[in-house]
């Protein structure tokens, strides 16, 4: 892996990371454990991966989706998100998401990136058991597929 992209990962990776890999991986299982089975809305965790449309890029990725309790209308999207040995984490996107009677959620949102690396925009439905959106920044567009977590046993991260 060259150099300037490593960097590059780094400076992404370090702003974002707001707490720990332990403290996402507890939380992560405790939403596991508390959800309903079969779901009964959108809201809860998610797994899945992320693939870039550019360069092909791809890694794990994790979420835990809730209504936003400051912003009526708007969901906050909890992600951690990896690639190859680094793990970009516990960042959220608070985005406008529109629940429809299914249960299933519309969103589409941007949020400004840190260090000036310009806007990142989401647009996606995740209904009871999928979560599909697509995202779009200055340097890279790609997709998100995710589904619900099994019971959870052990996540090990």
């Amino acid at each position: 892996m060259p150099f300037r992209l490593i960097l590059f990962a780094a400076a992404v990776a370090l702003p974002l990371s707001s707490c720990g890999t332990g403290a996402y991986s507890r939380a992560f299982s405790a939403a596991s454990a508390a959800m309903a089975r079969p779901p009964v809305s959108a809201e809860g965790p998610w797994q899945g991966s992320w693939k870039s449309a550019v360069n092909g890029h791809h890694g794990p990725l994790w979420c835990m989706v809730q209504r936003s309790p400051d912003r009526p209308g708007y969901y906050d999207f909890r992600y951690r998100a990896g690639w190859g040995i680094l793990q970009f984490g516990d960042y959220t996107h608070t985005v406008p998401a529109h629940l429809a009677g299914d249960g299933s959620l519309k969103l589409s949102g941007a949020m400004v990136l840190p260090v000036g690396l310009g806007t990142y925009r989401v647009d996606g439905r995740l209904t009871r058991e999928t979560f599909s959106a697509t995202y779009q920044s200055a340097r890279d567009r790609g997709t998100m597929e995710l589904r619900r977590p099994p019971v959870p046993t052990h996540t090990s991260w």
